[in-house]
C-alpha cells in the first residue's frame, strides 16, 4: 500500500510540472519574438553593406554615432524600446525615411561631424537592413487609398 502511495504520488507531481511547463511554453510560444540590437554587430553588419567609398572615409566610432543616432529616433518614435522594457506596442508604429535623415543630420551637425548627406542615407538603410535581420522591424504596412471630399 505504502509503494502504491509513493508512485500515486509521484505521478501527480509529474502531471502538476508538465502541466505548469506547457502552460508556461504555451504562453511563451504566443508571444512576439524579442530582438536585441547588437551595437557591436550592428556596426560591423553595416560597414559590410555600405560602398568601399564609404568605409574608406568613416570610421567605425563615427559610424555608431550614427546608428546610435538612429536608434535614437526610433526609440523617440515608439518604435524602438530601450533594453528590459517588455510592454508590447499600442498599435502599428510608423517612422518615417524622411524623419530619420533629417533627426540624424540634426544630430551629426549638432555634434561638428561632418557628413556626406548620401552617406547618412546608406547608413540608415544599412541599419534598417540589419533591423530587419534580427527581426526587429515587421512588414511595411500598405496604407489605404486616401479619399476626397466627394467620396465621404
Amino acid at each position: 500500500m505504502g509503494i502504491f502511495l509513493f508512485i500515486l504520488t509521484v505521478l501527480v507531481v509529474v502531471v502538476i510540472a508538465l502541466v505548469a511547463v506547457g502552460a508556461v511554453t504555451a504562453r511563451a510560444a504566443s508571444q512576439p519574438r524579442t530582438s536585441i540590437y547588437d551595437r557591436a554587430e550592428a556596426v560591423e553588419y553595416v560597414a559590410d553593406l555600405l560602398p568601399d567609398e564609404i568605409t574608406g572615409q568613416i570610421t567605425f566610432d563615427d559610424l555608431a554615432l550614427l546608428l546610435q543616432w538612429h536608434l535614437d529616433y526610433l526609440t523617440d518614435r515608439g518604435v524602438a524600446r530601450p533594453q528590459g522594457q517588455d510592454e508590447p506596442a499600442s498599435g502599428p508604429l510608423i517612422a518615417s525615411e524622411d524623419d530619420a535623415f533629417a533627426y540624424v543630420i540634426g544630430r551629426a551637425t549638432d555634434a561638428g561631424l561632418e557628413i556626406d548627406d548620401v552617406w547618412v542615407i546608406k547608413v540608415i538603410e544599412a541599419n534598417e537592413a540589419y533591423l530587419r535581420a534580427i527581426g526587429a522591424v515587421g512588414k511595411k504596412m500598405e496604407l489605404p487609398p486616401l479619399r476626397t471630399k466627394d467620396e465621404n
